[in-house]
């Protein structure tokens, strides 16, 4: 089995969609990358999931031929590390307000020269079907690492987050820059402000040649932002995916809609 490889797809121009995980069900992901998505993240931040789940979900999502990536919780930064020992093959680290916050994520997730990564990637071998030399050789390239940002303070200082050596993107967590740009007013990625904020992001990636990334409350949201510039789009969330094929399917059932 080949890993995927994102940053090939990505340079190449392709948008990439991912499915999000929350719940703490390895099956979950599993079934998610079986249905299409480029790439699965299991949200260790606002999840509810714990090592094993995640562990187990890594596994289920690379053998249905997905990426699997992990955001890491808050200040947890010995998860950076394991998930990717694990065979992630991104991370994303939230809340990076400045280039020596993303510099240390980076020191983390990228092995020497780039970073400070120690080597146990014996779970990732297994996973990818990669043998030492192969994972050791490519694993700054193929695991991607995004910075977070999602904040007025991090909107300031994008240009040193984004040229920050072993960041290969920026993820853009639209509900929380909506609350700190209205200063806790709303959660609502669709005000004017928010929206000159991620076009200012997206500009900033493509001159600085780091993947444009974000999550999408809606369908119909991904499809603006793609249309902004960002190239990898999470769309909401497992248990709206749930909640949407249960009614779709009792609505069936009934003859309703048709």
């Amino acid at each position: 089995m080949a890993a995927p490889d994102l940053k090939s797809r990505l340079a190449a121009g392709e948008t990439l969609y991912s499915a999000w995980v929350t719940m703490p069900c390895a099956d979950i992901a599993g079934a998610l990358a079986r249905s299409g998505w480029d790439a699965v993240v299991i949200d260790m931040q606002h999840g509810y999931g714990d090592f094993a789940s995640l562990r187990d979900g890594i596994a289920q999502a690379a053998a249905a031929g997905a990426a699997a990536m992990v955001r890491i919780g808050l200040g947890e930064d010995g998860l950076t590390g394991r998930a990717a020992d694990c065979g992630a093959l991104g991370l994303i680290c939230p809340m990076v307000n400045s280039g020596q916050e993303a510099a240390s994520f980076a020191r983390t997730a990228k092995y020497p020269p780039l970073g400070q990564r120690s080597w146990a990637p014996m779970r990732a071998l297994e996973v990818l079907g990669m043998e030492r030399e192969d994972y050791l050789a490519r694993a700054n390239e193929l695991v991607l690492s995004f910075a977070m940002v999602e904040t007025a303070l991090a909107l300031k200082h994008i240009d040193s987050i984004c040229s920050t050596p072993g960041i290969d993107g920026i993820f853009v967590g639209p509900n929380d820059l909506s609350v700190s740009l209205t200063k806790g007013a709303a959660a609502d990625p669709a005000r004017p402000e928010v929206r000159q904020a991620l076009g200012q992001i997206a500009r900033k990636c493509a001159a600085h040649n780091v993947v444009p990334g974000i999550f999408a409350n809606t369908p119909e949201l991904a499809r603006i932002y793609r249309e902004m510039g960002f190239s990898f789009i999470a769309v909401a969330s497992d248990a709206k995916y749930l909640a949407a094929g249960s009614k779709a399917m009792l609505d069936a059932a009934r003859g309703e809609g048709a």
